[in-house]
């Protein structure tokens, strides 16, 4: 079982470590593990559980429109084109 962090998470989903955040305070996104209070992984597998999952459908609506944007190594906004 590989762990990543919530930066690569954010990176490879499209969704926002603050987002990741809110929905671990809130006990709605993805199962996680957390080893400190500081270190937060998720399991690869778990990941492409739950973002495959219809019934999490609701909560990445939000998701999908901020993950059209994805920041270049210069800092500039690249948008995405709906063929992507």
């Amino acid at each position: 079982m590989a762990l990543i962090s919530p930066t690569t998470v954010a990176r490879q989903y499209g969704v926002s470590s603050t987002q990741l955040r809110q929905w671990r305070r809130l006990g709605i996104g993805p199962e996680y593990f957390q080893f400190t209070a500081r270190t937060v992984s998720y399991s690869e597998d778990y990941l492409r559980d739950w973002f495959s999952d219809p019934r999490n459908a609701g909560l990445l609506s939000g998701v999908t429109e901020a993950a059209r944007e994805t920041p270049c190594a210069e800092g500039r906004v690249r948008r995405r084109t709906a063929a992507e």
